[in-house]
């Protein structure tokens, strides 16, 4: 029974974190690696730290009770004038003010928290959607590249034909063996890239590489649709520093209301065996006597980091602006040449290289010709799929950063290379 339990246990984990998604779909996937992310899962946990702390933060602190002797003779003997046996109670009351700002700061807490997590929800989905298009877009280049290792072994063949009929050198066979080897190895390149990438996302995903399927893009994910290059005012990203600045102007608050300090009511009971009983009722507040060097200094601090804040949101507004303006410029190159590609470029490479071979075997053109023509048409080839990827990840950017992102893929990267 206890191995039994031992291995039920160390299966639990897995089962939490399994997931289903349509593979075939990169939003369902991006949407699964949110379900199972620990850092979206920690602040999930850290907003419900913060409900809670709302509550605490509108209360009156809790009362002091007290019990004890006083003017007790050290030889213990009981003076019957002075020894008192007293019981007691203080509360302290904190100002409806005060609590209330308190409470407003706490609020404004978790709304930041909130924003936080949209704003890592979307990031998040944004490095899925990269690591998706990437692995697509090798296992879409790895196909076309096995495609052009046929028109490879034509070439190989024609070359052979003509040096066994005396007509063309050896030298054009054995560069059109070399030219099929370095085929095979970029199609290892390509395969490795996208091994790399179904790496991240199986990390992501908290899968084994194994379980992830090949998907590949196709000429019918590239579209036209109209996407906005405007900065979202609602955007999380900007909503998490209002919030702060919010923050900030409730701390000049609390550090006004220092001028109206707390008071504190204290009460209790004295009892005197051989004499009457006595009650005491004290009650405390706090002078803001050294308002020049305790409080007055609290509020400029408070303003000047309320105002820092408020340079932030426009900083953050200037950054994404920037980042959109630099997705929506890589998505209209993409699509520009996705279109050059595919109407004129690719079938014009594709057609010199037909008919360089057929020039070849005629013995009209030299092999040099047919090589270029055939490394032409593959770079080419290479090249549509990395701009269709180009195009997908630029809208994931542009949507990441609408939906939340604080920056742009380009400036996350350079960023984590400082």
């Amino acid at each position: 029974m206890r191995h039994f339990l031992i291995v039920v246990a160390a299966f639990l984990p897995a089962a939490a974190h399994s997931i289903t998604v349509d593979w075939n779909d990169p939003q369902s996937v991006a949407r699964g690696a949110g379900e199972v992310s620990p850092a979206l899962a920690a602040l999930k946990s850290q907003i419900a730290a913060a409900r809670e702390r709302v509550a605490i933060a509108g209360s009156l602190p809790n009362p002091m009770v007290m019990a004890g002797v006083q003017n007790q003779q050290i030889d213990l003997s009981i003076d019957r004038q002075m020894t008192m046996y007293m019981v007691g109670a203080s509360q302290t009351l904190t100002r409806k003010s005060r609590r209330e700002a308190q409470r407003g700061a706490a609020e404004l807490e978790v709304r930041r928290l909130r924003s936080e997590f949209e704003s890592q929800q979307a990031e998040l989905e944004r490095e899925v959607l990269f690591a998706y298009y990437e692995a697509a877009a090798a296992q879409s280049q790895a196909a076309a590249t096995s495609d052009l290792a046929t028109l490879t072994g034509d070439a190989v063949t024609a070359s052979r034909a003509r040096y066994e009929a005396g007509s063309a050198p050896q030298t054009d066979m054995i560069r059109s063996l070399l030219e099929q080897k370095g085929i095979e190895h970029q199609l290892l390149a390509l395969q490795s890239r996208r091994k790399q990438a179904a790496a991240k996302l199986a990390a992501l995903l908290h899968v084994a590489p194994d379980d992830i399927p090949k998907f590949a893009l196709t000429h019918a994910a590239m579209h036209q649709r109209a996407v906005e290059t405007t900065v979202n005012p609602e955007s999380p990203a900007i909503a998490a520093l209002q919030a702060e600045v919010e923050e900030a102007q409730q701390e000049i608050r609390l550090a006004q209301l220092a001028l109206k300090p707390d008071i504190n009511v204290e009460a209790s009971y004295g009892l005197r065996p051989y004499e009457k009983d006595t009650i005491s009722v004290v009650g405390r507040i706090e002078l803001p006597y050294r308002k020049k060097t305790l409080i007055e200094p609290r509020v400029q601090e408070a303003i000047a980091h309320r105002d820092a804040a408020k340079q932030q949101i426009e900083v953050e507004r200037q950054l994404l602006q920037q980042d959109i303006g630099v997705a929506a410029a890589r998505r209209d190159e993409a699509l520009a040449q996705i279109r050059l590609h595919e109407n004129e470029l690719v079938p014009a490479a594709k057609l010199g290289f037909e008919s360089a071979l057929a020039s070849y075997q005629a013995g009209k053109e030299t092999f040099e010709s047919v090589l270029s023509s055939l490394r032409t048409y593959a770079s080419l080839n290479i090249d549509y799929f990395d701009f269709l990827k180009q195009q997908m990840q630029a809208e994931a950017d542009i949507a990441a950063l609408r939906s939340g992102a604080r920056q742009g893929a380009a400036s996350a990267a350079a960023t984590e290379m400082r």
